[in-house]
């Protein structure tokens, strides 16, 4: 065949930019066919997605790192590779030894605004809403790419979901960067009754359930709802609605400090003695005494992080999370048991887990949520990249392109965490175009990280050696045979060039972007 040249990637993307020509590509193989039949307008009467081949399996340390981490990064795939799964996962839990200081001190830098106090930042309210808005999701974006901590960071993003709160919401915007800070990430990996109570007098939580005007005289049921339905025992937990009333009048008086309140800052908790109802109360059966005051709300804590049903419910989401949408049975019952045994030590519930057979040696049963494939497209693509000058760009991409954006759930109960919600034809489409168009390097004006594909090619230079080299360098994992010969026969299609025949100079590095795309649209790393 003749080489073509000049390769026009332009051209290439141009053509695969309709819904049809991209199902043609992956529905042949890539990992998607058994996905994309299972798939709401993935295939049709006269394009059939047929079964895939099994995607090979991924190894255990692969396997390991991709459930604990925001993406696979080549560091830290040799890192597990070395000091084995249990080394590398202790390390991980023992976040405080790792230093991330460099990149905090970016943060700090480039994001000021997410260390501020509420009483701070109450000051330019409500002009710098976007701003804070902007640095609080770039903030949380840079650590998930970024971050030497990666556990620690996958557990406050479960943990913002499970405490959520939707930072543009009133005064939300000056609340919710002390809530992070201050409630979630530090507890992430610490005790669940701790996590617990700073979120019950976490500001911003008072200001989002509406409890900063539960009082004795009208009595707010909506924190009371949700401390129990989404915080602790979960909506099968066996509470019932004169719980939730009981539970609301424990919490009466539990409020915060408004702007020009004599008293003390603003954004700071404080409990209003004249405003409780004193009353004795019932909650699971548990008796609360009269007269008992803020300890009134402190004993429903107690109860609430103590209950069988709390120690199911928190089990089942880490399983969600970490092993599968529907994780044995066995496996939720192992991380109720260390919770209670411990106490609801975090770190305890999750050795447990990660001790499962189905954790480690089971692989490709989660689909990843958008912004995790975001952060693990930069850490295999951009893994040496310095710390990005783009000021919260990114941001901009997660909302237009993939739909979720942190601390943007409207409601309580968090971002869901199951395939079904997430793997829709659009979803994978807008997947398909942030890769394609996102990072492809040959294309500089819509280019957020100039990557040099140079450097992945180990000196390649034909179709073939181009495939493997980026397999190698950015998949990071076995591709089978077929799926191989499927990127293969496409590109010798569009290139019109054999697979082993030198390539004209400047063309493997073109080529190594879109071979870098398709890879990273694909289900193998789709998966984990």
């Amino acid at each position: 065949m003749e080489n073509k040249a000049p390769f026009d990637l332009n051209t290439v993307l141009d053509r695969l930019h309709n819904r049809r020509d991209f199902l043609k590509l992956f529905g042949k193989g890539l990992g998607y066919g058994a996905l994309a039949t299972a798939l709401p307008g993935c295939s049709s009467s006269d394009d059939p997605a047929p079964p895939s081949p099994t995607i090979p399996q991924a190894s255990a340390e692969y396997t390991a790192l991709k459930r604990t981490s925001f993406g696979v990064h080549r560091d830290a795939l040799s890192s597990i590779q070395q000091m084995g799964i249990d080394g590398y996962l202790e390390q991980q839990l023992n976040y405080t030894l790792i230093d991330d200081g460099d990149l905090e001190a970016t943060i700090q830098s480039l994001f000021p605004l997410t260390s501020q106090s509420p009483a701070q930042l109450i000051s330019g309210f409500p002009d710098n809403i976007y701003d804070v808005a902007t640095q609080m999701i770039a903030a949380t974006q840079y650590r998930q790419m970024f971050s030497q901590r990666q556990l620690y960071e996958v557990m406050v993003e479960f943990w913002s979901d499970h405490f959520n709160i939707h930072l543009v919401n009133g005064l939300g915007p000056t609340l919710k960067p002390e809530d992070d800070q201050q409630v979630i990430r530090a507890h992430a990996l610490g005790n669940f009754r701790d996590l617990l109570r700073a979120s019950a007098i976490s500001p911003s939580m008072l200001f989002y359930l509406d409890n900063f005007f539960n009082i004795a005289t009208a009595p707010n049921e909506n924190y009371a709802r949700e401390l129990m339905e989404l915080h602790t025992l979960g909506v099968d937990g066996g509470y019932t609605e004169t719980d939730v009333k009981e539970v609301a009048r424990c919490f009466t008086g539990w409020s915060m400090r408004f702007p020009g309140d004599p008293g003390g800052d603003y954004g700071t908790f404080v409990y209003v003695d004249a405003l409780h109802d004193d009353g004795a109360k019932l909650v699971l059966q548990n008796t609360i005494s009269a007269g008992g005051g803020q300890s009134d709300g402190e004993q429903v804590l107690d109860i609430l992080a103590a209950h069988p049903s709390t120690a199911r419910f928190i089990a089942t989401k880490l399983c969600q999370r970490f092993i599968s949408d529907t994780p044995a049975q066995a496996s939720i019952d192992a991380v109720a048991a260390a919770f209670t045994q411990s106490g609801g030590d975090i770190k305890t519930c999750l050795r447990a887990l990660f001790a499962s057979d189905t954790f480690r040696n089971s692989a490709d049963l989660k689909f990843t949520r958008p912004g995790e494939h975001l952060a693990g497209v930069i850490r295999a693509l951009a893994p040496d990249t310095a710390y990005p000058s783009d000021q919260g760009q990114l941001f901009f991409f997660a909302q237009s392109i993939l739909g979720h954006l942190p601390f943007y759930w409207p409601t309580p109960d968090g971002y869901p965490d199951e395939q079904s919600y997430w793997a829709s034809t659009g979803g994978l489409l807008n997947r398909w175009r942030l890769s394609f168009f996102s990072f492809a390097g040959v294309i500089p004006e819509i280019d957020v990280f100039q990557i040099d594909y140079t450097t992945m090619l180990n000196g390649a230079s034909t179709l073939a050696s181009v495939v493997d080299a980026i397999t190698d360098q950015v998949l990071m994992r076995p591709l089978s045979e077929t799926d191989r010969r499927i990127v293969l026969d496409w590109l010798i299609a569009e290139q019109g060039v054999g697979e082993n025949i030198p390539l004209t100079t400047g063309v493997p590095e073109q080529v190594s972007a879109l071979v870098a795309a398709v890879l990273l649209s694909s289900a193998y790393f789709q998966l984990r």
